[in-house]
């Protein structure tokens, strides 16, 4: 089954598979101190803006035109959008990094999936108890 093609997806923030190392099985982390996941962004999808105080390289693993991340500083309280922000293209085999503390939300225009990696110093982040990672969340259009 495809886990962008349930019911409820499009009220998820994410949809993704953690990717982890049965050596760390209580972090669920890639090495002791890395958090990687493969995530997809569906066609039409916008996923809403969320923050935490790792770092992310964010590697487009593929994506097609119209696929994108905007980034900035500060969020509606009203409309839940990023005000303000810098667009980021993805570009399939190309990678770039979410500084931490900034607001970012994933948008797929295209006609087709977008796959994404992102690497982040989340494990270190959680064990010190530092990641602080937020959501908002605004209606699918």
């Amino acid at each position: 089954m495809l886990i962008f093609k349930l019911v409820d997806a499009h009220l998820k923030n994410r949809i993704s598979i953690l990717l982890n190392n049965q050596n760390f099985d209580q972090t669920l982390t890639i090495t002791h101190v890395l958090w990687a996941m493969l995530g997809i962004v569906p066609a039409g999808a916008n996923q809403a803006p969320h923050s935490h105080k790792s770092v992310a390289l964010d590697f487009v693993a593929y994506s097609s035109p119209g696929t994108y991340t905007l980034v900035g500083d500060k969020v509606d309280p009203i409309t839940k959008q990023i005000i303000d922000p810098i667009r980021i293209d993805w570009v399939t085999g190309k990678a770039f990094v979410t500084p931490p503390g900034l607001w970012h939300s994933h948008h797929n225009e295209s006609g087709e999936p977008a796959y994404i990696i992102p690497i982040q110093d989340a494990g270190l982040q959680t064990y010190l108890r530092t990641l602080d990672i937020q959501f908002t969340h605004y209606e699918q259009k």
